[in-house]
């Protein structure tokens, strides 16, 4: 009788053993088949509309020393390729910086200085007066057709937007050579009286190109101004727009609540001819 006890006691022991085991390797087989999954699934890899610099077509690796950095540089024809594309998007289709482009805090940092050189620090800031707002992207243009393959990293801006008290500006930054191409600032104080138009060549040097003749071109209106660039395969255009909000109304321009009737919206841009 003690025997058979002790068999029965046994067994269930062994049993148990057997169901716990069982258990615990079920559970272990599951978190193994679980971070399979994961890591199958569950990990989404996002290709680069852009990649890394491969330097210029003609194997050559040419740059330029703007400030303490290098900047690499382009020729004429990549230049207005890029202006072309950028200025035909469908949208755009945010990335990640690759090797040879800008980083944000390079790209916030230039077009500060750019804003300060062409004058708006001085003419609309104030000396007290700091930027509350400022935001940056990178992108690059989206076309009606897919991209079959990657493009060079120099068909990408940061778009840089900055806001004051008396002002608005939105820049757009070759995500390469670091320089602005376009912008676009509102004004709502210290409004300018007239065209800004003999900065059109500083703008022009600042963007890194140079211009095929020394006229400047002034509508009739003196609200739009044209440079011609290198090759007249480009052109610099700068504009003037005196904006009155009608019927006495007020318009809040700014987060601190400031109202005013009148406005200027200049812009610069480089466009392809």
């Amino acid at each position: 009788m003690k025997k058979t006890y002790k068999y029965m006691f046994l067994t269930i022991l062994l049993a148990l053993v057997f169901i716990f085991g069982s258990m615990v390797g079920m559970n272990i087989i599951l978190q193994i088949r679980e971070n399979q999954l994961l890591s199958e699934s569950g990990i989404a890899v996002i290709e680069s509309p852009v990649r890394a610099w491969q330097g210029r077509a003609d194997g050559t690796d040419e740059t330029d020393k703007n400030t303490d950095e290098e900047r690499y540089s382009l020729t004429t024809m990549q230049v207005k390729d890029v202006v072309e594309r950028w200025n035909n998007r469908q949208g755009e289709i945010l990335h990640n910086p690759v090797e040879g482009q800008i980083s944000m805090m390079e790209a916030v940092r230039e077009g500060e200085e750019w804003l300060k050189l062409i004058g708006m620090k001085e003419e609309v800031y104030g000396t007290d007066t700091e930027l509350n707002f400022v935001r940056a992207t990178l992108s690059v243009g989206m076309q009606k057709d897919a991209l079959s393959a990657p493009l060079e990293p120099y068909y990408s801006f940061w778009t840089v937007h900055f806001s004051g008290s008396y002002l608005d500006a939105v820049l757009c930054l070759n995500a390469v050579t670091g320089r602005v191409w376009s912008a676009r600032i509102t004004i709502y104080d210290n409004l300018p009286q007239e065209l800004p138009y003999e900065k059109l060549r500083q703008f022009v040097e600042m963007a890194g190109l140079q211009a095929a003749e020394d006229t400047i071109s002034v509508n009739e209106e003196g609200m739009q101004a044209v440079l011609m660039l290198e090759d007249n395969l480009l052109y610099a255009q700068l504009k003037y727009q005196n904006v009155t909000i009608e019927d006495n109304s007020m318009v809040e321009y700014t987060s601190n609540g400031l109202l005013h009737d009148r406005y200027v919206i200049v812009s610069y841009e480089i466009l392809a001819d």
